[in-house]
C-alpha cells in the first residue's frame, strides 16, 4: 500500500515553495498603523529588507537624547514628541503612492543636554553621548543603509542643541556625498527647529514665559497633549525662569536654585501643545514630502546649526560644552590605555 507519507511530501514541498515564494514578493511585517506601505525594520527578515524597492522606500530614523526636564517633564520628552511625528510623517509619505517607508529603531542617543547652558555637566535625567560620539554612531548607519541600496533618509531627531544638529548633519552630508542619496537631519533645518513648539500666545504669556528654550510653557504644553499620564500635576503651580536674551539664561541656569527648565511651565495646556503639534506638521511633512519630490532642494535650506554661530553666547556655550567632552574622552583613554585595551 502507498504510504501516506509518500502520497503528503510532495504537497508539503509545493506549499513551502509557494510560501518562501509569496514572501519575497510581499513585505508582510507588521505596520505601524494600518496605512499601508509602512513596516518596521526590527520586525523585518532578511528576505523582508531585500525585497524592498530601495529607491522609492524612505528610511526614518527617530532619536530621543536622554535630557533633564526638570521637575516636572519626562526626561525623554524630545523622544516622545520624535516617535509620535516618526508615526505621522510615516503614515503621510507612506499615503504617498509612490513611496513606501521603513522606521528604524529608535536611537536613544543625543548631546548637549540643557544643563550645558548652566555648566552643570552631571545632572540628574541627563545621559548624553559625545559629539564625536553621535556623529559616528549615524555616519555607521549612513555606511550600512547606503551600501544597502537605500537612497532617502530621514533623521527625526528633534533637540535644540547646535552641536547636536551638527553632529547629524555632518552624518548626513557624509551619507549624501559619498553614497549620492538624501539623507537630512530634518529638524536641523533652521525653519524646522525655530518653530518647533510654536503657537500664538498672548502678550502676557509671551512676558512672562520669556524666550523659548527648554521646558516652559510650549515643551510642557506638548507634553501634555502627547503624554499627559507622564507629566508631574505640580507644573500647575511652578516657579518661572524666564528671560528674554541668552545671556540671561546662562546667568539663571547657574544659580543653585534653578530646576532645570526655562520659562514659566504654570502657563501650560493641552490645548496649546495640540495647536503647535498641527502646526509643527503642517510645516514638516510639507517640507519633507517637497523633499522627496524634488521641489526644494535640501542643499538650500539654513541649518540651525549654522545660524547658531551668529550667536556669541551659543557659540561659548558649545565651546565648554566640547571642552568637557575632551576631559572624558581623555579620562576614557587614559582607562584603556592602562589596560593595553588602546
Amino acid at each position: 500500500m502507498r504510504s501516506k507519507y509518500t502520497i503528503a511530501l510532495p504537497v508539503i514541498i509545493l506549499l513551502t515553495f509557494f510560501s518562501c515564494n509569496s514572501e519575497k514578493q510581499q513585505v508582510p511585517g507588521k505596520q505601524i498603523s494600518k496605512t499601508k506601505n509602512t513596516w518596521q525594520l526590527k520586525e523585518l527578515n532578511t528576505a523582508q529588507i531585500s525585497s524592498l524597492d530601495k529607491n522609492k522606500t524612505v528610511v526614518l530614523i527617530p532619536g530621543g537624547i536622554m535630557e533633564e526636564h526638570g521637575p516636572y517633564l519626562p526626561s525623554f520628552s524630545d523622544g516622545y514628541w520624535n516617535e509620535k511625528f516618526t508615526d505621522t510623517l510615516a503614515k503621510t509619505i507612506a499615503a504617498e503612492d509612490s513611496w513606501s517607508v521603513l522606521v528604524f529603531p529608535l536611537i536613544p542617543l543625543g548631546n548637549s543636554g540643557a544643563n550645558d547652558i548652566g555648566m552643570k555637566y552631571s545632572f540628574p535625567g541627563t545621559y548624553t553621548v559625545r559629539f564625536e560620539t553621535l556623529r559616528s554612531v549615524f555616519m555607521d548607519i549612513a555606511t550600512e543603509l547606503s551600501e544597502q541600496g537605500f537612497k532617502y533618509v530621514f533623521i527625526i531627531h528633534a533637540h535644540g542643541a547646535p552641536n547636536h544638529n551638527r553632529a547629524l548633519d555632518q552624518a548626513a552630508d557624509y551619507f549624501s556625498d559619498t553614497y549620492k542619496g538624501k539623507m537630512i537631519n530634518l529638524m536641523g533645518l533652521n525653519e524646522a527647529q525655530m518653530n518647533w513648539f510654536e503657537a500664538a500666545k498672548t502678550k502676557e504669556e509671551e512676558t512672562e514665559d520669556g524666550m523659548k528654550m527648554h521646558g516652559g510653557m510650549s515643551e510642557t504644553s506638548s507634553m501634555l497633549y502627547i503624554v499627559p499620564h507622564l507629566v508631574n500635576s505640580h507644573y500647575k503651580t511652578a516657579v518661572p525662569f524666564s528671560g528674554q536674551d541668552m545671556d540671561t539664561l546662562i546667568s539663571i541656569a547657574k544659580r543653585p536654585e534653578w530646576m532645570g527648565y526655562f520659562g514659566s511651565e504654570r502657563l501650560a495646556t493641552a490645548k496649546y501643545g495640540e495647536e503647535a503639534w498641527n502646526n509643527n506638521i503642517k510645516m514638516l511633512t510639507r517640507l519633507s514630502l517637497d523633499i522627496l519630490n524634488n521641489k526644494i532642494n535640501p542643499d538650500t535650506l539654513p541649518r540651525f546649526g549654522d545660524f547658531m554661530k551668529q550667536s556669541k553666547p551659543d557659540v561659548l556655550l558649545d565651546s565648554l560644552s566640547l571642552k568637557e567632552e575632551q576631559r572624558r574622552k581623555e579620562n576614557q583613554e587614559q582607562w584603556l590605555k592602562s589596560k593595553r585595551l588602546f
